[in-house]
């Protein structure tokens, strides 16, 4: 089984400032090492994912913490953090989310989600969700493919791409993963210089943004997750993504301005040196901190 280090892991529990003895919200459970670190400080988690092998792991893997009530786990989409007894029965002092995909996910070939290695193009993290990527990339229009290759990943090259797609898929469905990055490969070109970043990463990232719908979900749990903090308590999130960091800080702007609280990071937090070394996928981190009701 792969391993995932959890990203900014210090400044999460920095920002969480936990207390022993009261609850947490893990919004993106994943392999737990959020979770874990809060729980060695003393804290209780209510550990919430929509992948239900996640979950499954949490069972195995938390068993202790399970028995002695420290630790409840939920098989849900963050978006749904209003609706769960656990959350909405307790005091809540600090809700932490960790956007994005994590590693055992992006490692696991047959979920679809890397162009590294040959799956079936798939990419739902929560399998009981219905369209795939595949879906979309054989029955979406030229100018629907063009908007969310433009929408969702800032894509220059859309045009050429979504060409090269429409051309592909004549004869036959683009069904693979190796098989959708070679024909973004050949539409575009290589990478030109050692480093770069794969010429299909910005394509597969689009899908799986809509695919998963992480930018509505986003969206609609932020406000939720506010309301269901306790006075003073705070909120953390970790995003990978423009899209994700933009929603974020509107969001934290808003609340301010309608005093609802303040935010500890009007820039947002980055990764180490040191860390963007030791874990690449750390790179791209931002992390926001609001503080419901203002710092007392």
């Amino acid at each position: 089984m792969s391993s995932h280090t959890p990203v900014m892991l210090h400044e999460a529990l920095d920002g969480l400032r936990v207390q022993e003895g009261k609850w947490y919200v893990d919004a993106t459970f994943g392999r737990g090492g959020h979770t874990a670190a809060i729980l060695q400080k003393g804290g209780k988690v209510i550990a919430v994912d929509h992948d239900d092998e996640a979950i499954a792991y949490g069972s195995v893997h938390f068993v202790k913490e399970l028995e002695k009530g420290d630790i409840k786990l939920v098989h849900a989409n963050f978006s749904e953090l209003g609706t769960i007894p656990d959350t909405t029965t307790r005091k809540i002092t600090g809700i932490l989310f960790d956007f994005g995909l994590n590693s055992v996910q992006l490692d696991t070939a047959d979920r679809g989600f890397s162009f590294q290695q040959e799956a079936m193009l798939d990419m739902r993290m929560d399998k009981r969700l219905g369209v795939t990527a595949k879906d979309l990339v054989n029955a979406l229009g030229r100018k629907e493919l063009y908007d969310l290759l433009t929408t969702y990943a800032q894509e220059f090259r859309a045009r050429t791409i979504v060409e090269a797609l429409l051309r592909n898929r004549i004869n036959k469905p683009i069904e693979t993963t190796t098989e959708l990055a070679e024909i973004v490969e050949k539409a575009v070109g290589g990478r030109k210089h050692p480093g770069d970043i794969h010429p299909a990463t910005k394509t597969f990232m689009a899908l799986r943004l809509v695919v998963n719908d992480e930018l509505g979900s986003i969206e609609r749990a932020l406000p939720t997750a506010l309301d269901l903090l306790e006075d003073s308590g705070r909120l953390v999130t970790i995003s990978f993504h423009e899209g994700e960091d933009r929603i974020v800080k509107h969001a934290m702007k808003t609340w301010e301005i309608e005093k609802k609280g303040t935010q500890l990071t009007k820039k947002p937090l980055e990764p180490s040196m040191e860390e963007q070394r030791e874990n690449p996928r750390s790179r791209s981190a931002k992390l926001r901190i609001f503080v419901k009701g203002g710092v007392k």
